[in-house]
């Protein structure tokens, strides 16, 4: 009996290690990395075809970070994978800041080289307290997570409308 119980458990901690971390042809899914090129199997380009690498990423969306009044460092990288209400699959690049108060990010677009996405412009982030204000995306629609009540700290969104 205890045997049972011992492999049982051994495949449900198999499973859950299997669930938290998936892998698509050309991305990693929800692993954070310091380097985008962990995550990544394609290359990613800017809307005029350039590659863009981890600290091009950094320092652009700072550089908009900025324009907005948010002085941030951004440390880390996931890539998500959502479905809207039919199915289609999108992929989302989210960073956070070193402090864990910000996260922003952008939809990734797949091109007509099957080895080139294409990278959007910073579309959602969230802003506040460490331990809430998480960014999720659902679909295309972006929205984030409160601050715990029993801090003074605020969550605030703030949303781009893209038109190429």
């Amino acid at each position: 009996m205890n045997s049972i119980k011992l492999l049982f458990t051994c495949f449900l901690a198999v499973v859950i290690l299997n669930s938290c971390e998936k892998e698509s042809p050309d991305f990693i899914i929800n692993q954070s990395s310091n380097l985008v090129e962990n995550l990544s199997k394609v290359k990613l380009v800017d809307k005029n075809g350039n590659i863009k690498s981890t600290q091009d990423i950094k320092n652009i969306w700072q550089d908009e970070l900025r324009s907005e009044g948010i002085i941030v460092n951004l440390a880390t990288f996931l890539v998500l994978e959502t479905f809207d209400e039919v199915n289609n699959k999108f992929y989302f690049l989210k960073t956070t800041s070193e402090n864990n108060e910000v996260e922003t990010g952008a939809f990734l677009y797949p091109t007509s080289d099957s080895n080139v996405y294409r990278l959007g412009s910073k579309q959602c982030t969230c802003v506040g307290c460490p331990n809430g204000c998480k960014l999720r995306v659902n679909g295309t629609v972006c929205s984030c997570s409160s601050c715990p009540k029993d801090t003074s700290k605020k969550c605030t969104k703030t949303e781009t409308v893209i038109i190429d």
